[in-house]
């Protein structure tokens, strides 16, 4: 997974996150959103870093975050490593969903289901113990509120699960030993995965893993990764909590 032809490119400090230190980052058109792995709070702030709004969530080391659906999912590196669902407006926790096995989380990076892609089948429901007072259901079943992209860097594989049911849908091999934030390119239909060790970004075909590009990003120190509408790429560092324009090469 190391490619002989690795472009390096730089990055700018826009400004600092409003909290005390980003992990996650995702752009969507109201601006950029961001969990905070030390107070696990998510903010919204504009392209300008002014802070729009923000609320405490329950994930601890807060580590990716992503929107869709409706509504803002945080990854907490616990163990065991979840998923938390909120409501943008109100901050309010939805849902979640508990990963398996090893290897913690990071980026997270939602998508709808794509031509051709199937949900899972729901799982079939028992008799009711007590049909005058049936029992709540689990989830609204599978399909219902798209997909999520998940990094697993202890594991070196990127996961696709159904965001309502956590079921797996796939995965794919990711070799470096950091896998961090993420976004999906509409262009092409590639998802690129940032390693926040080496600072190297990859290109990647989501169905088979295949490296179709791979580039460096040099200093910052890459955690949070996305591309805002207007295809500037972004990145949270961690270590200095600084917001990052990158310069290609």
């Amino acid at each position: 997974m190391v490619s002989a032809n690795v472009g390096v490119s730089s990055a700018r400090a826009m400004f600092k996150g409003p909290g005390e230190q980003v992990n996650g980052l995702e752009a969507t058109p109201e601006g950029l959103w961001l969990c905070d792995q030390r107070d696990n709070r998510c903010y919204l702030v504009d392209f300008a870093g002014r802070l729009l709004s923000s609320f405490p969530g329950p994930a601890r080391n807060a580590s990716g975050i992503t929107v869709g659906a409706g509504s803002v999912w945080v990854a907490s590196n616990t163990r065991p490593a979840l998923i938390f669902r909120h409501d943008p407006t109100s901050g309010q926790c939805t849902g979640y969903l508990v990963l398996a096995g090893e290897g913690g989380v990071h980026g997270l990076q939602w998508r709808p289901y794509g031509p051709g892609e199937q949900p899972p089948p729901a799982a079939e429901r028992p008799a009711e113990l007590h049909p005058s007072a049936p029992a709540g259901r689990l989830n609204a079943g599978p399909g219902r509120s798209g997909t999520l992209w998940v990094s697993r860097p202890g594991a070196h594989r990127i996961e696709h699960l159904d965001a309502e049911t956590g079921d797996l849908l796939g995965s794919v091999h990711f070799a470096p030993p950091r896998s961090h934030g993420m976004f999906w390119d509409g262009a092409d239909g590639t998802l690129n995965v940032a390693e926040t060790n080496g600072g190297h970004i990859f290109r990647m075909d989501p169905a088979s893993g295949e490296v179709l590009e791979e580039w460096r990003v040099a200093g910052p120190e890459v955690h949070g990764l996305t591309r805002s509408a207007d295809g500037r790429i972004w990145i949270g560092d961690a270590a200095t909590n600084d917001i990052l324009i990158v310069e290609r090469f």
